[in-house]
């Protein structure tokens, strides 16, 4: 599978240098035809050389130019266009360096002198250069620029999508019969044995749809906020199961530390559903840093001979929005004893 995945990689990558290559070709002959009114010319290869580089100089830059803006933040076209501009300007510098290195280089191999090097540069080449550029870096520009912005409106497109499967599998996880009937079940058992917990149990089950329903449109949460809430559901949990689990919080809640919203608590309800608990083996659930750009969730690993019916698309769906959101992923590890989630947090500056 890894030799496929390689292989597959390699490939994807060889066909986009190739189409890269098959453009500069392109506008190498458009350059000829309108230059010197034929297709083939001693400088084609320099220039289908020149205009290849170029070609994916703009592709690593424009990447890095325009892969964070977000099309729906504030001031988008404005950021957008002077993005653009400091693109052009960068990739003309370079384009600029790369043709007086490669002028040098056959002008030293002529054997002429070095006072005619400008005189020269002004004659036959600077003219030609000047009209390649302002040709080629147009049309590549705003094709360029055409390309980034479907892009981004693209990548937003997904995040949307993947934040209404969020929504919808976060709201049917937690507001589902299954829940609501083991919640309401206890309840109706504390009434008649113990008023005060009972009614403790209903602040806890009501700030647990609170969260839900006021951060379900948010992208990231402080990590206070989401470990709170990771401790009112597990009370809840705790109430019903007693001994049979136990959950360890190893640090100190931080509020200059995001995470994405109900995400520990998903990993912390999918260990209590998944794996065996009893009094004599409790489940043991423990969250902590790893560094301070991972928090790790590990629980005991015993899992259930039959399990109820899942969508299985928790760890998927969080996976996703972690890559379009903080551009990394979740780490899964599974080994004999354990079942291991590293998720990534994003450090804010402290207030």
């Amino acid at each position: 599978m890894a030799n496929l995945a390689t292989t597959k990689k390699i490939t994807k990558l060889l066909i986009k240098h190739l189409r890269i290559l098959a453009g500069a070709m392109v506008i190498s002959i458009v350059f000829s035809l309108i230059l010197f009114q034929k297709i083939f010319n001693a400088g084609l290869l320099n220039t289908l050389i020149m205009t290849f580089i170029q070609l994916e100089l703009f592709l690593w830059l424009g990447i890095r130019f325009f892969r964070s803006i977000d099309p729906e933040s504030a001031g988008f076209r404005r950021k957008t266009i002077v993005r653009f501009l400091l693109f052009y300007l960068t990739v003309l510098l370079i384009a600029c360096l790369l043709f007086l290195l490669t002028y040098l280089y056959h002008f030293t191999k002529s054997g002429y002198s070095y006072a005619e090097f400008f005189p020269s540069l002004l004659n036959s080449e600077l003219q030609t250069f000047v009209a390649a550029i302002l040709i080629g870096f147009g049309i590549g520009a705003l094709f360029f620029f055409y390309t980034q912005w479907t892009d981004a409106i693209k990548r937003m497109q997904k995040l949307k999508e993947e934040k209404l499967i969020f929504q919808y599998e976060t709201l049917k996880t937690q507001v589902n019969p299954h829940f609501l009937f083991n919640s309401l079940n206890t309840l109706s058992s504390l009434v008649n044995t113990n008023a005060g917990l009972s009614e403790k149990f209903i602040q806890k089950l009501s700030a647990v749809y609170r969260y839900v329903l006021e951060h379900q449109d948010k992208d990231l949460v402080t990590l206070s906020s989401e470990m709170q809430f990771v401790k009112d559901f597990f009370y809840l949990q705790k109430i019903r199961d007693g001994e049979k689990i136990e959950l360890k919080v190893d640090f100190s809640e931080m509020n200059n530390i995001q995470i994405m919203p109900v995400s520990i608590q998903m990993l912390v309800e999918n260990a209590i559903k998944h794996n065996v608990a009893t009094r004599a083996e409790p489940l043991h659930i423990t969250i902590h840093f790893e560094g301070m750009d991972k928090l790790v969730v590990r629980n005991d690993l015993r899992q259930r001979m039959q399990l109820s019916s899942s969508s299985k698309i928790g760890l998927k769906n969080l996976n996703e929005r972690c890559k379009l959101i903080l551009k990394r992923e979740i780490e899964v590890q599974e080994t004999r004893d354990e079942f291991i989630v590293r998720v990534p947090l994003k450090l804010t500056k402290a207030i």
